[in-house]
């Protein structure tokens, strides 16, 4: 028995305990004062918490009979007093609720199991509110409604403007390169200017960590998700439902190109992480680094960078944007505040969120002014007035829809998928199988086509009869639930038909 990891846990169930008992110390059910109701809104952006209680007071000057206490504990902290605070019937009135256990776009069939969540009060809804969020078919999905009531007000994608699909480059060695205004949009293009890097700026071209899954994937969505048609970071191919992403042509043919810059030496060298790659950007050493919208502030915050630009990936043939074969995969709005169906003022709470998704209203434009993140109920011309001068978050604005693109979601196709096991088999069979293999590929080279077929017999072995198992037990669930063959990848997806 190992004692030391019992005292830790229960240090952290009573630091949980002590949390909630803190946070909620009179409860969901708050005595009305003078006419006051008091609703509690927690969450765990604590970096966020002023700007709340600013808007907080913002929205009492319009209803004074609502006080709005938002209170933003440590992430893991939240993570465990949240359920504690539903069964102790203490839970706050308004909730964040962002990890199902099944994965991206299961909350509400999470907090819905739970007997969570309560429906928003379509009393004090205007008529306009469903039009309000881009990319949810007017929340009539099942992920934000359900029995045609709205449980959920929805936070911005993981791979929206702020997220994968760029190609960030250190102007001085560009200038030295001799490519100012002649950025690559091609690969032959990348590769000269590759050359023309290591030649005169005495810089490597790129720098790209391969340590860990998740940063390979961020060479593989920005670079290989706009060469690739419908690519997707799960490898499950949206032409077969299956395993079949790795040895598809496209992908195959992308990756070899990746590869062929490390065989001309074209690739910061060694084996480092992603802030080993930044920092070589940064000071000189390489010239292009792939990855998401966020570094547009971690350069300038964290590397006290800014004399870097933003730019397209290349495409294969012809000049980004349009030689694209695909567009990077973003899906809908994510849910994320929640009603709790222990508050006793659900009318209220449902007028604080009203107001705080108006697109063109106070909480819109100061969350941001505050470079926060890209609101899904915004325009972005909207976005591009409000945020800061130095954000350069607002060069990415018309870069966004030329590089992603609203992509199919199994989860929407098939709920079932909450109650399957499947990818999580897949993923047992060898931990971080794939990406190993990519990384040994592009640093030592390879047959890759052999390679990814020996991979996805693996995978696909297990998948398929897992899948088959689930369904003969009464699960919806199967290959087509991963499968939209006639999708081109380019254009947005038609969710509801």
């Amino acid at each position: 028995m190992n004692l030391n990891r019992i005292t830790r846990a229960a240090l952290a169930a009573g630091l949980a305990l002590a949390t909630l008992a803190a946070c909620n110390s009179t409860g969901s059910k708050p005595e009305t004062k003078d006419g006051v109701v008091t609703i509690k809104w927690q969450g765990y952006s604590q970096e966020r918490l002023e700007f709340y209680q600013e808007a907080a007071a913002e929205f009492r000057k319009e209803f004074p009979n609502i006080n709005v206490v938002p209170e933003e504990l440590a992430e893991a902290d939240y993570k465990q007093a949240l359920p504690l605070s539903f069964r102790s019937k203490n839970s706050p009135d308004i909730f964040t609720y962002t990890w199902p256990a099944a994965g991206a776009y299961f909350e509400l069939a999470d907090v819905i199991g739970n007997k969570w969540a309560a429906p928003l009060d379509d009393s004090v809804l205007p008529a306009d509110f469903r039009s309000r969020f881009r990319d949810t078919s007017n929340l009539m999905e099942p992920i934000y409604s359900q029995g045609g009531k709205i449980y959920t007000t929805p936070r911005p994608p993981a791979t929206g403007t702020i997220g994968f699909g760029y190609m960030y480059f250190n102007k001085d060695v560009i200038a030295k390169a001799g490519l100012t205004g002649k950025l690559p949009a091609t690969w032959a293009e990348f590769t000269a200017a590759c050359q023309a890097i290591k030649d005169k700026a005495g810089a490597s071209c790129l720098a790209q960590s391969t340590q860990g899954p998740d940063e390979i994937e961020r060479l593989l969505t920005t670079f290989v998700g706009v060469n690739k048609k419908g690519y997707t970071p799960t490898k499950v191919s949206l032409q077969s439902g299956k395993f079949t992403e790795t040895s598809d042509p496209q992908f195959v043919e992308a990756l070899q190109y990746i590869r062929s810059l490390y065989e001309q030496q074209y690739v910061f060298p060694g084996q480092y992480d992603k802030i080993a790659a930044r920092q070589a950007v940064v000071g000189g050493k390489a010239a292009f680094y792939f990855d998401g919208g966020w570094m547009s502030s971690v350069f300038p915050q964290t590397f006290k960078f800014k004399n870097f630009g933003v730019a397209l990936p290349p495409a294969k043939t012809t000049a980004a944007p349009d030689g694209y074969a695909g567009r990077i995969a973003q899906g809908p709005p994510l849910p994320e505040l929640f009603i709790s169906s222990q508050s006793k003022h659900p009318k209220e709470a449902t007028q604080f969120l009203e107001w705080m998704t108006r697109p063109k209203g106070w909480f819109s434009e100061h969350f941001t002014a505050k470079g926060f993140d890209l609101l899904p109920w915004i325009d972005p011309a909207d976005a591009a007035k409000w945020l800061p001068k130095e954000n350069l978050a607002r060069e990415l604005l018309p870069l966004d829809p030329k590089v992603h693109v609203l992509a199919p979601v199994p989860a929407l196709k098939c709920p079932d998928l909450a109650k399957s096991e499947a990818m999580s088999k897949v993923d047992r069979i060898q931990e971080n199988l794939v990406y190993s293999t990519v990384n040994k590929y592009l640093q030592s080279g390879g047959d890759w086509p052999a390679l990814a077929k020996g991979i996805e017999d693996k995978q696909n072995k297990v998948f398929e009869a897992q899948l088959s198992k689930e369904a003969a037990s009464g699960l919806k669930v199967s290959t087509d639930c991963y499968a939209e063959p006639d999708w081109d990848g380019l254009t947005p997806f038609k969710f509801t038909k």
